[in-house]
């Protein structure tokens, strides 16, 4: 898949090797390259995903990696629903609107 210029786009790009990194790390960290993930606009007139490319974030920096993904979105969650959310919301708010009754 193609990336064209002004699409949005993740990139990564290697920020510490792992000979660079602190040595109070964890061993099975401080063991692996550091890896920065920015999105921003590709600049390139097009660029296939694993190929390099230079975006622009949003705060205007400009920055050189490999092309992940296209058109990327937010994906994170709060996570799965946990049913006692449902009797500990009721208490929590009447502490706040004046205490529990005990």
């Amino acid at each position: 898949m193609l990336a064209h210029h002004g699409n949005w786009v993740l990139i990564e790009q290697l920020y510490l090797t792992a000979d660079q990194r602190q040595s109070h790390l964890p061993e099975e960290t401080k063991q692996k390259d550091f890896m920065l993930r920015v999105k921003g606009f590709l600049l390139d007139e097009e660029c296939a995903i694993g190929s390099v490319c230079t975006i622009r974030t949003k705060t205007g920096r400009i920055i050189e990696g490999k092309l992940l993904d296209i058109f990327v979105a937010f994906d994170h969650s709060f996570g799965d629903y946990v049913q006692e959310t449902e009797y500990i919301e009721p208490s929590v708010k009447a502490i706040f609107d004046g205490g529990l009754n005990e």
